[in-house]
């Protein structure tokens, strides 16, 4: 939980209250598999659907958004529907793009990834 608030301080101001990231841990799986093979791409916004799966809102190179649905593979990709309030407001990325992201680990201490604001990537 200390990482966590770590990372809040390093938020601008208005990121600064809880959204998806607060549940990092338990989407990365469905957030790793939207990443993979979209290089440069990173997660805006992610909710669950029922039971394991996961949309992911994607931030492609270029500006285009995507909707991803995951569970541990991809079951679908699709261009996102309209922005969701405090889209944008966080980013999980699978490469570390700026000095104050928050490495994201799961319990034995593998990397999962990254967790900053968009801007920094």
């Amino acid at each position: 939980m200390r990482r966590l608030a770590a990372l809040v301080v390093a938020l601008p101001a208005a990121a600064q209250a809880p959204g998806w990231e607060a549940s990092v841990l338990s989407l990365a799986p469905a957030l790793r598999a939207c990443l993979e093979g979209q290089a440069g791409a990173m997660v805006v916004d992610a909710w669950a659907l029922d039971g394991a799966r996961v949309t992911a809102r994607l931030l492609l190179p270029g500006g285009a958004r995507q909707d991803c649905v995951a569970a541990g593979a991809v079951e679908s990709r699709a261009p996102a529907g309209m922005a969701r309030p405090g889209e944008g407001l966080r980013a999980f990325m699978l490469e570390r793009r700026c000095v104050d992201a928050w490495r994201v680990t799961d319990p034995d201490g593998r990397e999962l990834g990254w967790l900053a604001y968009p801007e920094c990537g």
